[in-house]
C-alpha cells in the first residue's frame, strides 16, 4: 500500500468496522484499491460470489481485481450474523442483515416459500453493504421549504434508490434538532438506517424497528410529536396505517422511490395518501452521475392540478444545488 500514515488512519477510522466483518483478503485489498485510485469515501461495497468485488466511491461504480469465492462468502455471512444466521433469520428473509452502527447488508440468493411467502434464503451469492453518513446541510433546499412555512407542512421526499434519501432525512432530524429550533420529533427507524450513525438531537424520540404504522400510531398517541419522520414507505399496508395515524396536526417527512413525480403519483400505495392531502409537498431529489450535485424538483401538493387524472403537474420551483461530500462535521 502506497497510502501514507494520515490516509491509512482515515481509511481505518471510517471504514475498519466494516471491513473488519469481511475476509482479510478483501478488508485488505479494499484498502489498497481506495488509495491507489485516490478515492475520499465509500458509499458501498457490493460482493459477488465468484465475480470481482465492486464498490460505490466518490459517486463512482467500480470494479476492483478482488475475487469472492464461495467460502468467502459463507464466511461473511457467518460474519455479519456474528455466528447465528437463525438470530437474523427474520431480517434474512426480508432481504437484509443490520450489523450494527446504522449500517446495513442486503442480501441475494436462492428464495424459499410456502403459499407465495417467502420463509428463507439459502444460495448467498451477493452481498451489498451500505455505508451511511452524516452529512451536516444535505437538507438545506428543503429545510427552507419547512421554515419558510413555519414547519407546518408535510413533505414525502422520494427519489430512485442510493441517491441519497435517508442521509437527507439525518441532516433534517439534526437540523429540526436546533436550539433555536428544538422541534419535538419522533423517529420511525425500522430497519435501523436513520439514526443510528448520528447522535439525535434532545426532543427526538427513536422508535427503533417498530414496523411503520404501529411506530406512527404509537408515537402520536405517546410523545405528542409535532413533526413524525419515517423512512421509504414500501407497501399498501404502511401507507393505510399512516393514512389513520397522521391526524390532529402532527405533520409527517417520509421518502418513497420514484424516479420522477409521474411515477410517484401513479403508485397505487401513494395514491391514497396523495389524493386525501397528507402531504404538502413532494420533492424530487435526482444526482448526476459521479457527481455530488443534486437537482431538486419542488411539487407543491396543495396546487388542484396535482389532484387530477393522468400526467398532469405544475412544478412550484425548481433548484439545483451542491453539498459537498466532505461535510460530515467530524
Amino acid at each position: 500500500m502506497k497510502y501514507d500514515i494520515s490516509v491509512k488512519k482515515q481509511y481505518e477510522e471510517e471504514y475498519g468496522f466494516i471491513l473488519s466483518k469481511l475476509p482479510k483478503k478483501i478488508g485488505d485489498g479494499i484498502l489498497s484499491f481506495l488509495d491507489e485510485n485516490s478515492f475520499k469515501h465509500m458509499n458501498e461495497i457490493r460482493i459477488h460470489k465468484n465475480s470481482e468485488v465492486c464498490l460505490m466511491a466518490d459517486f463512482k461504480n467500480v470494479k476492483t481485481n478482488i475475487t469472492a469465492d464461495e467460502k468467502d462468502m459463507e464466511e461473511i455471512l457467518n460474519s455479519l450474523c456474528e455466528g447465528s444466521v437463525y438470530a437474523h433469520f427474520d431480517t434474512i428473509k426480508d432481504g437484509y442483515i443490520s450489523i450494527g452502527r446504522g449500517i446495513r447488508a442486503g442480501i441475494c440468493g436462492r428464495a424459499v416459500c410456502k403459499n407465495g411467502e417467502i420463509t428463507g434464503v439459502c444460495e448467498i451469492n451477493s452481498v451489498n453493504i451500505r455505508i451511511p453518513r452524516m452529512i451536516y446541510n444535505a437538507s438545506e433546499k428543503i429545510f427552507e421549504i419547512l421554515k419558510k412555512e413555519d414547519f407546518a407542512v408535510s413533505l414525502l421526499i422520494y427519489s430512485a434508490p442510493g441517491v441519497g434519501k435517508t442521509t437527507i432525512l439525518r441532516d433534517l432530524i439534526y437540523q429540526l434538532g436546533k436550539e433555536n429550533i428544538q422541534k419535538r420529533i419522533s423517529v420511525i427507524d425500522t430497519r435501523e438506517e436513520i439514526t443510528t450513525c448520528m447522535k439525535t438531537p434532545a426532543n427526538t424520540d427513536v422508535f427503533i424497528s417498530y414496523p411503520k404504522g404501529i411506530g406512527i400510531e404509537l408515537a402520536t398517541k405517546s410523545m405528542t410529536p409535532e413533526i413524525i419522520i419515517c423512512d421509504e414507505i414500501s407497501s399498501k399496508n404502511e401507507a393505510n396505517a399512516i393514512l389513520k395515524a397522521v391526524h390532529g396536526g402532527v405533520r409527517l417527512i417520509a421518502t418513497a422511490h420514484a424516479k420522477n413525480f409521474s411515477e410517484l403519483k401513479s403508485k397505487d400505495i401513494l395514491i391514497p395518501l396523495i389524493s386525501s392531502g397528507v402531504f404538502d409537498y413532494a420533492i424530487g431529489v435526482s444526482r448526476k452521475y459521479g457527481t455530488d450535485k443534486y437537482e431538486y424538483e419542488i411539487n407543491d401538493l396543495r396546487k388542484k392540478d396535482h389532484h387530477k387524472g393522468g400526467n398532469s403537474m405544475s412544478l412550484a420551483r425548481r433548484s439545483i444545488f451542491t453539498t459537498s461530500i466532505g461535510d460530515t462535521g467530524k
